[in-house]
């Protein structure tokens, strides 16, 4: 069989984890026989190339280069593993694959078409599970961009949406967010399958209205779980904190460093590894804390990693779906320091495999 993988980005140039997670799905299915390219949106250098067997398409963020893979490629299924507006990788894409392929599939790493903000806090402050009450979420938005958690009242907030109403602010708002949930109706409308591996999406999915027999849960899986490991049995410290992920706001860096100016002990050593997304952004975070860049590392050398250090952290500040290293943590008996966002606090049970904040 043949299968065209499709994403954003693509190993070694981007590092993150969807590409490791749709490299692990390619090199799987290789090795059971299949075979399969994949098609990224966009490469650094550009060009096509082989990857670890994987033969890489770049389509240079062009839907006619898309076509000609397709054609060329004669493939039984195009698996999307990413949607990115503003002339990314949108529905014609989708349209388009489903001209030239026997089957569609997409799936869920980030939590596409749903919360506008992506947070799932309603003004900022309390947890939230809907996202197709168009009106409800507009004065969400307003709220959270105004700054109400920390200084509005709802008589004042009122007033300002009264006002953005009149003046065709909120209304072009909620046509945005009107649309959004029309392309999720679509989406499910051209695949064969949408998969997701985390239940908690599932879930909000249901509560609004998407219900469809192609809707998919699928387990999370990573690698074979192993024993604990002989230095934790013997309850070994080793004063190391490891941050993985985007060096970008969402992700929570500057919460982590300033959390480690707060901590009385100066002997504990801080690891980041990740993409900087955001150089101000990491400037910025450097200068608060003089942690330990390491850059990105292939993920399965980063899981030999773990063992090393007594935390994972994870402090994002927006929606996680279920992040691929807690997974790998708890594989290795690393405990995980995480925020309550989605995802985060599905997969970590406070004071049993780790903390929550």
């Amino acid at each position: 069989m043949k299968i065209l993988l499709v994403t954003g980005n693509y190993l070694p140039g981007k590092n993150g984890g969807i590409e490791n997670y749709t490299h692990w799905l390619a090199t799987t299915l290789l090795q059971h026989g299949h075979q399969v390219e994949v098609a990224a949106l966009r490469i650094n250098p550009p060009g096509n190339y082989v990857y670890e067997d994987v033969k890489v398409n770049n389509l240079n963020r062009n839907l006619s280069s898309f076509e000609d893979v397709l054609k060329i490629g004669s493939f039984h299924i195009c698996h999307f593993h990413e949607y990115s507006e503003n002339g990314g990788i949108e529905i014609p894409w989708f349209k388009k694959a489903r001209e030239y392929c026997k089957k569609v599939f997409f799936t869920f790493h980030l939590p596409y078409f749903t919360c506008y903000k992506l947070d799932f806090r309603y003004k900022g402050i309390t947890d939230c599970h809907t996202f197709t009450d168009a009106e409800r979420c507009t004065k969400c938005v307003i709220a959270d961009k105004l700054g109400y958690k920390n200084f509005l009242s709802d008589i004042v907030l009122n007033a300002i949406s009264g006002f953005l109403v009149l003046n065709g602010s909120a209304r072009k708002l909620k046509k945005r967010i009107i649309t959004k949930n029309l392309q999720l109706t679509e989406l499910i409308s051209i695949t064969d399958y949408i998969f997701i591996y985390a239940d908690w999406f599932k879930n909000i999915l249901l509560e609004n209205g998407y219900e469809a027999a192609s809707i998919k849960k699928i387990p999370y899986k990573t690698k074979t779980e192993t024993g604990v490991h002989e230095s934790l049995m013997q309850d070994a410290v080793k004063h190391k904190l490891l941050f993985v992920g985007r060096i970008q706001q969402q992700k929570g860096l500057h919460l982590l460093c300033g959390a480690m100016n707060d901590l009385h002990e100066n002997n504990i050593q801080l690891d980041v590894y990740g993409d900087i997304v955001d150089q101000d952004y990491f400037d910025k975070c450097l200068n608060a804390y003089a942690f330990n860049f390491k850059g990105t590392t292939s993920h399965f050398e980063l899981q030999k990693l773990l063992k090393e250090y007594d935390f994972l952290v994870l402090p994002s500040v927006f929606t996680e779906m279920y992040s691929m290293i807690i997974k790998d943590a708890f594989y290795e008996q690393l405990p995980v320091i995480a925020s309550t966002a989605k995802g985060n606090k599905d997969a970590v049970t406070d004071g049993r495999n780790g903390f929550l904040f």
